[in-house]
């Protein structure tokens, strides 16, 4: 929701705003119109960001959620129907990045596919259940979760055939599904298909509101209406029923407006000056196989990574922190606004 400030930030999907600045765009939203209060997380603005949501994702319903953690829990729980196992990534956030939460609050144990890839395969979804199947104690699987682009995997996508021969196969057996799509619209860009196409075959879809829809917090998830409606009970049974969550859900679409356009000017513009960037001496570009918004820089022999990067932020370009002697960078909203000759200039000074 902030107007971006002048420095250009590669270190998160979504610009760098300080805390004064959020501040001031957020008198400016509710001066512009009245903004309704919601109570509990339900009505007012929330209802209005949820039927937005719901719309953009080709879905009947959608609800707010304070965290991503808890729309994928809540999604994945009511998916599995009493089932006691469920299948996603190996390197998926719900597997790393959760606490174990289905396994710790639910009773759902999670079986981790497709190690050190973005991808697991339907080959490894039916030897899942086969082994499921064959066990002595029968068990059964409830439900698949899929992310894409994946974090842990700077920003890959899943393999998109192997997604759809998933989705299909997991149709004809019953089986839930739900798509972590935190980074939906980022995947979007990069791949040319709609955020509905996207969330179609999976039966729930969550979306985060702050990684680049300039909320301070926040996700919704999005499903039929048999399966949300009512679920806010769950989310305030699991500590999810913010008393005021207007200023999240008025951020957000304040954003969301107009994203995809201006999102594909900041691909276009990334896609113009990497080239340009690689052929820099000192410094190697690479770019991440059936990637998104993250590519790689790897300084030459001798460069020291910190010394680069402090030189960098004295010109106003925040850098993420170094992994084995290069970086990640992540293109948002802050690249189109910057001035691609003082860009370049600045990175070759740097690397001097």
């Amino acid at each position: 929701m902030p107007e971006s400030t002048p420095k250009v930030s590669f270190r998160y999907d979504e610009p760098e705003y300080s805390p004064h600045a959020f501040a001031l765009a957020l008198a400016r939203l509710t001066q512009a119109r009245p903004v309704p209060e919601d109570t509990y997380s339900r009505g007012g603005a929330v209802a209005e960001l949820e039927a937005a949501a719901a719309g953009l994702l080709g879905k009947e319903r959608a609800i707010f959620m304070p965290t991503g953690t808890l729309a994928n829990h809540l999604a994945v729980r009511a998916l599995a129907k009493g089932a006691r196992r469920v299948l996603g990534q190996e390197q998926g956030h719900l597997y790393n990045d959760s606490g174990d939460c289905l396994q710790q609050l639910s009773g759902i144990n999670l079986v981790p596919l497709g190690k050190d890839s973005a991808s697991f395969t339907l080959d490894e979804v039916r030897d899942a259940l086969d082994r499921a199947d064959s066990s002595r104690v029968k068990v059964d699987i409830g439900a698949i979760v899929m992310e894409t682009p994946v974090r842990r995997r700077h920003g890959e996508l899943f393999d998109r055939t192997e997604m759809e021969r998933i989705c299909g196969f997991a149709r004809e057996r019953g089986i839930g599904l739900h798509l972590d799509g935190a980074r939906l619209f980022i995947a979007s860009a990069y791949s040319g298909i709609e955020p509905a196409a996207y969330a179609a075959p999976f039966d729930t879809v969550y979306l985060s509101l702050y990684k680049y829809f300039g909320s301070p917090c926040g996700a919704v998830l999005a499903g039929p209406a048999a399966l949300i409606d009512g679920m806010y009970h769950e989310r305030r049974m699991f500590g999810g029923g913010l008393h005021q969550a207007w200023i999240f859900a008025a951020s957000a679409m304040a954003r969301m407006a107009g994203f995809r356009e201006r999102f594909a000017r900041a691909v276009a513009a990334s896609e113009a000056f990497k080239p340009r960037l690689g052929a820099l001496e000192g410094l190697t570009l690479l770019d991440i196989a059936n990637g998104t918004n993250v590519f790689r820089i790897e300084l030459g022999p001798g460069l020291d990574p910190g010394r680069f990067s402090a030189r960098l932020e004295a010109d106003g370009i925040l850098m993420p922190q170094p992994e084995g002697g290069g970086f990640y960078l992540k293109v948002n909203e802050s690249f189109p606004a910057a001035d691609p000759e003082r860009l370049l200039a600045s990175f070759g000074a740097a690397l001097a």
